[in-house]
């Protein structure tokens, strides 16, 4: 006779356990995405009225006279390009569509690591040192071209946050911050003293071709990359992919670690589309000439990161020094910052008290969520560790004799 597991009962009971969380798990999942998607709703029914709070301060506080200066017929049309942006990203501003978004960017991290994975495969089997492979891999990252870098990725260093190449071509009261190559071409680098122009128009040209640059390999639409990466892949069912399908689909997984997971990525996302709504008005006020410069879309999320220190401001209006103080040779009357609209989710909850209201809500629900993945985690570890002695118990077990049983 085989020897009997005595933790035969104490999996029965840990499974149950189990069982009785995804129980509880089916319960918590349809209040957790109604109370979601009365969070979008109402961030879609404030949202014009917040865009227009913070153009209204740029507008009347940081550039009145340009304001004034502009034609009725040019104000009413910029009103009216406020309302179709605000209109058309309300559009996508649901559970699904923001999912959409969190596959989208699930695809291009993956993708992005498996380039890396395969640069790295390819170093090692050349035999070269994957940290020296190359000339151009050695040096560091503000020498880098702005296309050689990884999409949306952040140089922070002691460097300016822009290109030092953007400051060569002889901006007043600025030295170059890159070497002379040659002695020609400094005596040729070195023209007159540029005249004063005007303080908003050089940070107009100064951050307008920072956009250029910086933004060449983000200026691909979203959507035809998510299209270009379905023909390509396919359907390989791998089980990285199944499992991304899953933390990013536009329905709640029932598995509570993955539900977190879910969590996740609906929040990266829907900062994700209020980053490109507050990108896209920039890019209108620019037009019309009421904002003082375009800030890169890398900058923009270095500051939604904490990884760029903003100064305070008012709600959903991004205010960031300028290393421009620090050069001694620049004039005095110098702008030493820039304001520019940003839409964060802590700047609309703050004004809107209903809004605030359902993030409040939503973190009962993380909270709750978190402690049941937390239970969750604890019983399925146990019932590894039970099945595997249990495994253990049958593999050890001796070897039974039939002849000897029929005796």
């Amino acid at each position: 006779m085989s020897p009997v597991d005595p933790n035969a009962r104490s999996l029965d009971e840990a499974k149950a356990q189990l069982l009785s969380l995804l129980q509880q798990q089916e319960e918590f999942t349809p209040a957790l995405y109604r109370d979601l998607a009365l969070y979008l709703q109402v961030l879609r029914d404030g949202l014009l009225h917040s865009v227009q709070q913070a153009c209204f301060h740029l507008a009347t506080q940081v550039v009145p006279e340009r304001y004034n200066q502009l034609p009725p017929e040019r104000r009413q049309t910029f009103q009216r390009r406020l309302q179709s942006l605000v209109k058309r990203s309300c559009s996508l501003l649901t559970v699904e569509q923001v999912m959409v978004l969190a596959a989208q960017q699930t695809r291009k991290q993956q993708r992005r690591q498996l380039q890396e994975q395969q640069k790295l495969l390819q170093s090692m089997l050349e035999g070269r040192d994957p940290a020296h492979s190359s000339p151009t891999e050695a040096l560091s990252p503000s020498e880098l071209a702005p296309a050689e870098q990884a999409p949306q990725s952040v140089n922070l260093s002691l460097d300016l946050p822009l290109t030092a190449d953007l400051f060569d071509s002889g901006v007043p009261g600025l030295p170059p911050l890159t070497p002379p190559r040659h002695a020609s071409e400094e005596e040729e680098a070195s023209p007159e003293p540029a005249p004063p122009e005007g303080d908003l128009a050089l940070l107009q040209s100064l951050f307008a071709m920072a956009s250029e640059t910086l933004n060449t390999a983000s200026s691909v639409p979203e959507n035809s990359e998510a299209e270009e990466e379905e023909e390509e892949q396919g359907d390989s069912g791998s089980p990285l992919e199944l499992l991304s399908l899953e933390v990013t689909s536009s329905h709640l997984p029932k598995d509570p670690l993955l539900q977190v997971r879910w969590w996740a990525h609906f929040d990266r996302a829907l900062r994700r589309r209020l980053r490109n709504l507050s990108h896209a008005i920039n890019v209108e006020m620019m037009r019309v000439g009421l904002a003082q410069g375009l800030l890169p879309l890398n900058l923009l999320d270095a500051v939604l990161d904490g990884q760029v220190e903003a100064l305070p401001a008012p709600a959903n209006v991004l205010r960031i020094a300028l290393p421009l103080s620090l050069n001694p040779a620049a004039p005095a009357s110098a702008p030493s910052e820039v304001l520019t609209l940003l839409l964060r989710s802590a700047d609309l909850e703050f004004e809107q008290p209903r809004l605030r209201t359902c993030r409040q809500r939503l973190e009962q629900r993380r909270r709750t969520l978190r402690t049941m993945a937390k239970r969750y985690r604890t019983w399925q570890r146990r019932v590894s560790a039970l099945e595997a002695e249990q495994q253990w118990f049958q593999d050890s077990a001796p070897p039974q004799d039939p002849a000897r049983d029929r005796i």
